[in-house]
Order: C-alpha cells, then sequence, then structure tokens
C-alpha cells in the first residue's frame, strides 16, 4: 500500500489529502471458499472518505471484480459505490461451488446503507451427501456483548438483490442427476441475509436400485434461512411389478430424508422389495433378504459410500450430463450433453445398434420458449418448440 498525501486540522478534527495506491493485494473468505487475487486500487483521499477510481481484482479461474464510486465516513448518504462481478467463482467447496455475474450498487442513506442489483447465475454444481444423517456442527462462539458491539460500530447493510438462474444448476448425489432454474430474491441485512425463491428442475432422472424414476416433482426452495441451504422437495416414481413405488427426498439439502411409499400402501421393506426384485418379501430368497438389508442400512446412513465412476468421468471429459440408459429390451445406450453456448444445449445418445445414434439440439429463445431438434443416424429427423410456464 502507498499513500502520498497531507495532513493538516487538529487531532481532534483531521484533514488527509492525497492518493493512495493498493497493489496485488490477496484475501480469502473460508466460509464459502472465495477467494481475490491481484486486488489492485487507486483512490484519491478526501477530507471525510476516499474516492476509489478504479478496483479490480480476479479469482484465479477468469472470474473478475471491478468496482469504482466514493465512501464517506461522516455523511453516510454520500457514500455510493458500483461493483461488477463477471464469471465470479463465488463458492468453492465440497458442497457446492458455481460462478456468477453481478451489477450491484451501494447507496448511503441517512442512518444506513442499501445494497441493490442483479446477479445471474452461471454454472452451479452441488452434490447431495451421499449418508443422510445428522452431524453435530462446530460452533465458533462469539459472546453476546462482543457481538452486539461490533455491530453498533457499523451501519446496517440493507439488501435489495435479484437472483436469476435460467439453467445450468446441476444437482447430483444419491441418485438425483438433475438440471433446475429459476429465481429467488435477497433482502434482510448484509448480517442476516433473507434468500426467498424456487428452482425447478428443467431436466434430470434419478437412478436407484438398478431402476430409473421418473421425476414427477422437483424443487429447490429457499426459505430465509442463512447462510443459505436450499429445501429439497422432490418426488419420482417407478412401475415394480403391480405396485406404483415413489422415493421422496425432502429436506435441507446438507442433511435431507428419503421416504418411500407406494399404491396400493406398503411397509417401506415390502415396496423396497417390490422395487428390487419384483417380488413380494415373503418369496425372496435369503441372499435377496441381505441385500435388502444392506439397502436399507445405506438409506438410514449406515453404510453406502461416495463411488461415483460416471460422475468422475464427467469431470474428465467436461461433459455437463453423461448418463447410462436401459430400455425394457435390456438394450444399452450411453448419452452425453453439453451446454456449447449460453442458451444452446447439445445432446447425443448411441446404443449397440449400426443406426442407433441419435443427435439432439436445443436453442432456449426465452426462459418460456426453447427450439428442439433432433437428427438419427438413419437420416430421420424432427423437430419442434417446447413451451414452459412456471406458475
Amino acid at each position: 500500500l502507498d499513500i502520498n498525501g497531507t495532513l493538516a486540522g487538529t487531532l481532534d478534527n483531521p484533514d488527509l489529502q492525497g492518493s493512495a495506491n493498493f497493489k496485488n493485494g490477496f484475501y480469502r473468505f473460508n466460509a464459502y471458499g472465495v477467494e481475490l487475487h491481484h486486488i489492485n486500487a487507486d483512490a484519491q483521499l478526501l477530507r471525510d472518505g476516499f474516492e476509489v477510481r478504479n478496483l479490480t481484482a480476479n479469482d484465479a479461474h477468469g472470474g473478475t471484480l471491478k468496482g469504482m464510486g466514493r465512501y464517506s465516513f461522516a455523511k453516510i448518504n454520500e457514500t455510493n459505490m458500483d461493483i461488477n462481478l463477471s464469471d465470479f467463482r463465488l463458492f468453492e467447496s465440497d458442497k457446492a461451488e458455481g460462478t456468477l455475474s453481478a451489477t450491484l450498487d451501494l447507496q448511503g442513506r441517512s442512518d444506513d446503507y442499501l445494497l441493490t442489483g442483479d446477479i445471474n447465475l452461471g454454472q452451479f454444481d452441488i452434490v447431495i451427501p451421499e449418508r443422510f444423517q445428522s452431524t453435530i456442527p462446530e460452533l465458533n462462539i462469539v459472546e453476546k456483548d462482543e457481538m452486539q458491539q461490533q455491530k453498533d460500530q457499523l451501519a446496517p447493510v440493507n439488501l435489495d438483490v435479484h437472483v436469476l438462474a435460467d439453467n445450468r444448476i446441476f444437482v447430483r448425489g444419491w441418485g438425483l442427476d438433475a438440471e433446475f432454474g429459476g429465481e429467488f430474491y435477497v433482502d434482510g441485512t448484509l448480517d442476516d441475509p433473507q434468500i426467498n425463491g424456487e428452482l425447478n428442475a428443467r431436466r434430470g432422472r434419478y437412478e436407484e436400485f438398478g431402476r430409473r424414476f421418473n421425476l414427477d416433482r422437483a424443487y429447490l426452495r429457499f426459505q430465509g434461512s442463512s447462510p443459505p441451504s436450499p429445501y429439497l422437495d422432490i418426488i419420482a416414481t417407478t412401475d415394480a411389478d403391480d405396485v406404483e413405488a415413489s422415493v421422496n427426498l425432502s429436506g435441507e439439502i446438507g442433511n435431507p430424508s428419503i421416504k418411500l411409499s407406494s399404491v396400493p400402501a406398503l411397509p417401506e421393506d415390502e415396496i423396497m422389495s417390490h422395487i428390487l426384485f419384483g417380488e413380494n418379501l415373503q418369496t425372496i430368497t435369503p441372499f435377496q433378504a441381505i441385500q435388502l438389508k444392506q439397502t436399507l442400512d445405506r438409506f438410514t446412513g449406515r453404510g453406502g459410500n461416495g463411488f461415483d465412476p460416471l460422475g468422475k468421468l464427467r469431470d474428465l471429459t467436461g461433459f455437463d450430463d453423461l448418463r447410462i440408459n436401459q430400455d425394457d429390451d435390456g438394450e444399452t445406450s450411453v448419452g452425453a450433453g453439453k451446454y456449447i453456448s449460453e442458451d444452446v444445449y447439445l445432446e447425443l445418445e448411441k446404443g449397440a445398434g449400426e443406426e442407433s445414434g441419435t443427435a439432439k439440439i436445443q436453442v432456449e429463445v426465452t426462459p418460456s420458449i426453447v427450439l428442439e431438434s433432433e437428427v438419427g443416424q438413419d437420416a430421420q429427423a424432427g423437430a419442434g418448440v417446447l413451451w414452459r410456464w412456471d406458475y
């Protein structure tokens, strides 16, 4: 930090004027894995504050931060700062990571600050833990008087931010592999932000017990908690023999619960027997009974592991989606999908047959209208328009 200026006035009323130059700074916020690299700023020192003429930083992954504006120590209402983020990596942890672009404005008012703006989420990858069990968090204890004293020293920063996520919010784990989109709003204060909104599935699947389930309902709901921990509300169904079995994932994404139900109504172990073996509980073999117990143990958090070969292959290849399908006749096919631009999604699928390959491309014209075109190796082609209305 280089400072060049003059100091005048009195100790009770100092007058500092000049310039300040900050070079090659670094900052890390451990809670979210946020890092700022190569922080550089040029500022003009004023009598009661400073004016930032140029603030730049990056996240070491290609994302950038830029800012400028004025900050006043004496008169809050003279503060006005503009911040712009481009493809900036906000989270980076074993549970979630992703990027965003944003235009934010910090405006001083009579006795507080207001942060407003729009945030557009890029690709986010959210991982559901493989073990469904509660853990005891390690708490950082702060004495109430000390915490209140720290807050009293600073004027509150109120929030009014709109967050848009058209697509590319990928949620994976525990059999779920889905892409979400939607929007939510952030209000409250910087000390206690309130996040409310909803993301719903754009495409996806639930695969477990060697079966593919249809996603009847798939939502991620933000209900004001801080730090944000979206609430899962997912129902997937499959036909198992003469039983329609459903799996319901619900609860906070960091500690969800899973329940089985069916039509007609059966106990969970009976439902699992139909899903795994297509038989009722009384007719399975002793070996199948052991397999059934191991599966139930995994769902109660007493078993399971994080082995995910498809996930590792997807990371290596750079695809946004990678899957293996099997139809009712036992024919297997491999599918892969990737965003080739912001609004264009390419999907390829290839089976064992010579002319079993297909290519599908989706172009998002608006958040509600998608053009879709498909062509196969046998030269058969088709096209359509998909219209979606969220209400």
